[in-house]
């Protein structure tokens, strides 16, 4: 709630429930409990509607889908406003409109907002559609597949492109308030050989990842690594075999914020940002990052040694160190790179990495005899920290710096953790 109110959240979208229309009647597969949220922050509840439209072609299915709501709210006080999330091909437009206006008068007074695909606007009923709730959330991500011939030389879209900028400005003229629907989530794909899509994996680390040397990354900009399949890897009981691509998406932050200001010139109501569903799913971005997007801060960083020699990273934030594979740079240097460097030999130790992913020491000595020591990361949230073992024995003249993010500072020996 701190982090939201921070970022000047005012509404938070929570999936709670997917539906499925079958042999006359709603199917409800609940996912989340009503919630209540804060005198300045409104919990609405999102209603997932899987992609079979046979539920249009029933008159009664509004009124039974008004009921299954008011039985997920129970005793709790209704909600003053609902999403309906449902990828209604263009065609059939003109039933979802007499679905929407049916299911406002079922669920009245309750508002009824809806999410909506980006070329939406060109159909001649849209306007009609748009009537018939208070506001849409279009969503302008992944709006391009991957043909296979384009994956065998691996050219991937991005998860997010700037070409988007012309499907924003289509809803220039909505008859109802809209928010832009920007991506907050990372994904991890599987491509066969042959290029086609085999899945997406779920559940996974970014560490085991990034940081596996049988995974050779090369970065293609705006927030997209393919990674070469040398040797088989498994990742939780799904295996990547040579010639198969690993695809790594992110929406890049820069991609995010030229997206927000064509938003904001077209006329919408502000950012609303879609994240995976489900636990121990990350986000790609903290709330204190997106809060900022517009703004020109920088990300920021301390470190300090621990009573045991643990190297303690912070990050106070606003702004994330985000998930990053490799420095584009320099591929074979995976994740994020803090750099420790003392004035003499016998400042560190061998220890575990803790909280890091790796630890290295150039040109292969031991750490008792090295003056510099890297440690690898794969990102930094605003707000988090990461802690190392008991890698420093004499912090005694230390210095340290990210690379290609920060200047190198020296460590303040009475500004230790305790």
């Amino acid at each position: 709630m701190e982090s939201l109110k921070e970022a000047r959240v005012h509404s938070l979208y929570w999936q709670v429930a997917e539906c499925d229309w079958a042999n006359g009647g709603w199917r409800l597969n609940r996912i989340a409990a009503p919630m209540s949220g804060a005198a300045d922050l409104e919990i609405i509840p999102v209603f997932r509607i899987k992609p079979e439209p046979g539920f249009l072609g029933a008159p009664e299915s509004a009124d039974l889908l008004a009921k299954l709501v008011r039985e997920w709210s129970g005793k709790t006080p209704a909600p003053t406003g609902i999403q309906l999330d449902f990828d209604c091909p263009d065609r059939l437009l003109p039933d979802y409109a007499r679905f929407l206006r049916a299911f406002g008068k079922a669920i009245s007074p309750a508002k009824v907002s809806i999410t909506a695909l980006a070329d939406w606007p060109k159909h001649p009923q849209f306007n009609t559609l748009a009537n018939s709730v208070s506001s849409l959330a279009p969503m302008f991500y992944d709006l391009e597949s991957d043909k296979a011939e384009d994956v065998r030389k691996s050219q991937f879209h991005p998860m997010a492109e700037i070409s988007s900028v012309a499907k924003i400005k289509l809803w220039a003229d909505c008859p109802r308030p809209w928010l832009a629907g920007l991506p907050n989530f990372d994904r991890l794909s599987i491509y066969e050989a042959d290029g086609k899509l085999s899945g997406h994996l779920r559940g996974w680390e970014h560490d085991p990842v990034f940081f596996d040397p049988a995974l050779k990354p090369r970065p293609l900009g705006t927030g997209t690594t393919v990674y070469e399949v040398e040797t088989a890897v498994d990742f939780d009981g799904t295996r990547v075999s040579p010639g198969e691509k690993l695809v790594h998406r992110a929406p890049d932050a820069l991609v995010l914020k030229e997206l927000t200001e064509a938003a904001k010139t077209a006329g919408a109501d502000g950012v609303v940002y879609f994240a995976l569903p489900g636990p121990g799913i990350q986000a790609a971005f903290s709330p204190e990052h997106l809060g900022h997007l517009m703004d020109s801060t920088r990300s920021t960083a301390a470190v300090e040694i621990g009573e045991k020699g643990s190297v303690i990273l912070k990050n106070p934030g606003p702004a994330d160190l985000p998930a990053r594979t490799c420095d584009p740079e320099q591929p074979a240097s995976r994740g994020w790179q803090l750099e420790l460097k003392s004035d003499h030999a016998g400042a560190f130790r061998s220890a575990s990495p803790g909280g890091f992913a790796e630890v290295e020491i150039p040109g292969g000595v031991p750490a008792e005899f090295s003056r510099t020591m890297v440690l690898h990361f794969s990102k930094l949230p605003a707000g988090k920290s990461i802690v190392s073992g008991s890698l420093i024995k004499d912090r005694t003249g230390l210095t340290w710096q990210i690379r290609s993010v920060t200047d190198n500072h020296l460590v303040n020996p009475n500004n230790s953790a305790r």
